[in-house]
């Protein structure tokens, strides 16, 4: 399943049936080849039933009427409009549509309504005017994958609503519906504030409320585990259900007669658990955690949970047999591997102990057993995690249960979730500004890092080690192993001189690399709770290739598309000197530096300066080849940059002005530079319709390539053995449930029918 999730493309039918034959064919390894062919079948099948049924890319922005189903509890945030500063809400919702006769859509559809004044819950019923668009995100070497995640969730289509009628109270989702009464209590109750979004996360796992500062407190404490529901809150469910249903069935002696209390406490803690995972909403996650519980206390039953190995392998197979795409989920591997992790250090390898040292030693292990895949999988790590959790657990432990309750008996009567309901909210607010108190106080709470998978692997061996029975005398050579994550390698830069121009989206950003050194030039959008460039593209960026440091960072301009993620990226990588930021030295004209033989110069701004987009900083870069990085100048900043510094303005790659809008690139411009390639910063089917066919017919009169970070994700450009490269991240990093590279897209076909003309004439 692991290899079919890396390929590009799924396998032709008829490498399936050889590698069939050759598993049917009797020789001695042949069953281990048949247990192969079957995961590439299972995952081959399931995925090509995905992808059969995803909106197409040539039906982008078709609009129709679909009615269905609101199957997820809505996501809401607050935006502003207009002048008048008018509060509105957008709502974000799975969307499950009815089938319609003739045209088959996506069983599940990720909708965006914008300026709602609509009272949107789970369940509804709604008949709804769709803009539909096939899956499609920024793409970027250790960046998220937007399209991946729609994968693994399932979600064929995305959407934004352009009408909307309600169509009454819909069937089914009765689950769903009793979450959202749930959800509305507690906003009726308590408002929004901090303690109801808690509330809410630990009881029905709606998390959309908490705050992107409530997030990184959990992420720099390493408590998410402890407020996002997975393994440990429905292991803390089925635990004290078993305690309390045991202790119960015992003080019953006929019934312990018919039916040993162990056994009632295992069947009625997995029925518990199950209740609890349903009320949860049993997203992917949780599901697993269930699952992996399930098979645990059948094994109970059965008497075999000494063979706790062969017990969580059937978990597993279990598990990716009915959803192959599982092994690309984090959680899969973190929940999998807490587990083993106690098993390995609780399965009689040591003397009897008291309980808080027994305790330590669990979460000691567990914080450093897990420490490779969380640096894996989120390229950083909470060292104040093993800490922090000693204390939080066993709290948790109370709070989680104890908040059920208060669920419980607040459904019962309203007079409870009055009287119970801001006792609770405040207790939980308590605890999260302890978290945030620890996560603003505690030095370098999260420390950022993406080691390579040998190191990681490295990491993981000399865990096992340290905690090996006593008595093995490899096990101080496991310190060893943990070295290389002290000190990961640098990834060297293709060539003297390698940029990478980043998709993140319509916005720019592009890391310089020499030999020795590094520049930032832009550093994304960011957008209030939603999307940060900076925090989900550059830094991840940044950190595949080695880099914990930055040079210089140059901000062009202080729009937010070029300086959203400007925050982030000085929150988690050291940056040395900032050249045109509020905090940093003024960008001015005349202003250069030399890095490993690789020349630096600004060409723009005069002294005059400005913040608009003719005052942004001009840079160009000579070494083994020249790059002209011109941020969102337009007509008159072109005309400056002619008149005075003309020779100056030639360059082998140009990063288009302005995202290749209307006002820039102006023929005289094209001519003076005569970029052999010319990159254009600009977000896949973009609402200002960047870049615009008469500037790309442009372009192409002079005979420039030309390339588009949203079509084509991050572009890397090098030269070597003479050759200048440009390296498109969907052809080399594509997995086959991402889009194919955009080469020759809508913005290059529009811009083909237009008349050609003469290189530098208007």
């Amino acid at each position: 399943m692991l290899l079919l999730h890396a390929l590009p493309v799924l396998l032709p039918l008829p490498v399936l049936l050889l590698a069939a034959v050759a598993a049917l064919w009797p020789w001695r390894w042949r069953y281990l080849l048949l247990a192969f062919v079957l995961g590439l079948a299972l995952s081959q099948w399931q995925a090509q039933r995905q992808l059969d049924v995803q909106w197409p890319e040539s039906r982008f922005d078709e609009e129709r009427w679909v009615q269905g189903s609101v199957a997820s509890l809505p996501e809401r945030s607050r935006d502003r409009y207009g002048g008048d500063q008018t509060d509105t809400q957008t709502w974000r919702f799975s969307f499950a549509p009815k089938a319609a006769d003739g045209d088959q859509l996506p069983a599940l559809i990720r909708t965006s309504w914008y300026r709602s004044e609509a009272a949107l819950a789970g369940g509804q019923c709604w008949r709804l005017l769709l803009r539909l668009r096939a899956p499609h995100g920024s793409l970027n070497p250790g960046g998220f994958d937007y399209e991946g995640w729609l994968f693994r969730q399932h979600l064929g289509a995305t959407a934004t609503v352009r009408d909307a009628e309600p169509c009454g109270v819909s069937s089914g989702y009765r689950v769903l519906k009793l979450r959202q009464a749930w959800s509305t209590q507690v906003d009726r109750a308590l408002g929004q504030r901090p303690g109801a979004a808690l509330l809410k996360a630990l009881t029905i796992g709606a998390t959309s409320d908490l705050r992107d500062a409530d997030w990184d407190a959990f992420r720099m404490t390493g408590t998410t585990h402890l407020i996002a529901i997975s393994g440990f809150n429905l292991a803390l469910v089925a635990g004290f259900a078993f305690f309390l249903l045991r202790w119960g069935w015992a003080s019953w002696p006929r019934a312990s007669l018919w039916l040993p209390a162990q056994r009632f406490a295992l069947i009625g803690s997995a029925l518990l658990a199950s209740l609890y995972a349903l009320l949860a909403g049993f997203e992917p996650p949780v599901a697993r955690s269930l699952f992996m519980l399930l098979v645990l206390a059948l094994a109970a039953l059965t008497h075999r949970l000494a063979q706790t190995g062969h017990a969580l392998a059937f978990a597993w197979l279990a598990i990716v047999v009915v959803d192959p795409s599982a092994v690309m989920a984090p959680g899969l591997w973190l929940s999998f591997g807490a587990v083993s992790a106690i098993f390995y250090i609780a399965a009689g390898r040591y003397r009897p102990e008291p309980g808080w040292r027994a305790a330590i030693r669990v979460q000691l292990f567990l914080s450093l057993v897990l420490a490779p895949l969380t640096l894996f999988y989120f390229q950083g790590l909470a060292w104040a995690a093993p800490f922090v959790n000693l204390l939080a657990v066993p709290l948790f432990a109370l709070l989680t249960p104890a908040a059920l309750l208060v669920m419980l008996a607040s459904v019962v009567s309203s007079t409870a979730a009055m009287w119970l309901l801001p006792p609770a909210a405040t207790t939980l607010e308590y605890l999260l500004q302890a978290l945030q108190w620890i996560a603003a106080h505690w030095p370098m709470a999260w420390w950022p890092d993406a080691p390579p998978a040998a190191a990681l692997a490295l990491a993981v061996l000399g865990c096992l080690l340290l905690f090996a029975p006593a008595g093995l005398p490899l096990r101080a050579t496991g310190l060893l192993c943990l070295l290389p994550l002290l000190w990961p390698p640098m990834q060297a830069p293709r060539g003297a001189l390698e940029i990478t121009v980043l998709d993140v989206g319509q916005g720019l950003s592009a890391l310089v690399r020499t030999r020795h050194h590094s520049l930032l030039f832009d550093a994304g959008p960011a957008y209030g709770e939603g999307f940060d460039a900076g925090r989900s593209i550059v830094v991840p960026f940044a950190l595949s290739r080695g880099l914990h440091r930055l040079d210089v960072l140059l901000l062009s301009h202080s729009d937010n598309d070029h300086a959203g993620g400007v925050p982030a990226v000085r929150r988690l990588l050291d940056v040395r000197r900032e050249i045109g930021t509020p905090q940093g030295e003024a960008c001015r004209d005349g202003m250069h530096w030399q890095w490993d033989g690789v020349r630096f110069a600004i060409l723009h701004p005069d002294q005059t300066g400005g913040s608009d987009n003719n005052g942004s900083c001009v840079l160009k870069i000579e070494g083994p080849y020249s790059m002209l990085l011109p941020g969102d100048i337009e007509h008159q900043a072109e005309a400056r940059l002619l008149e005075l510094d003309r020779p100056a303005l030639k360059s082998d790659v140009l990063i288009a002005p302005h995202h290749g809008s209307s006002t820039s690139s102006t023929a005289g411009f094209i001519a003076a530079v005569a970029p052999q390639l010319v990159v254009f910063p600009a977000g896949w089917h973009n609402r200002f319709h960047h870049p615009r066919p008469p500037v790309v017919r442009r372009y192409l009169d002079c005979g420039a390539r030309l390339m588009m970070t949203g079509g084509q994700g991050a572009i890397t450009v090098f030269r070597v053995d003479g050759r200048l490269h440009a390296r498109a991240w969907r052809d080399e990093g594509r997995r086959y449930w991402n889009a194919p590279s955009m080469a020759h897209a809508y913005w290059l076909q529009e811009a083909l029918r237009l008349p050609r003309g003469t290189c530098g004439a208007d």
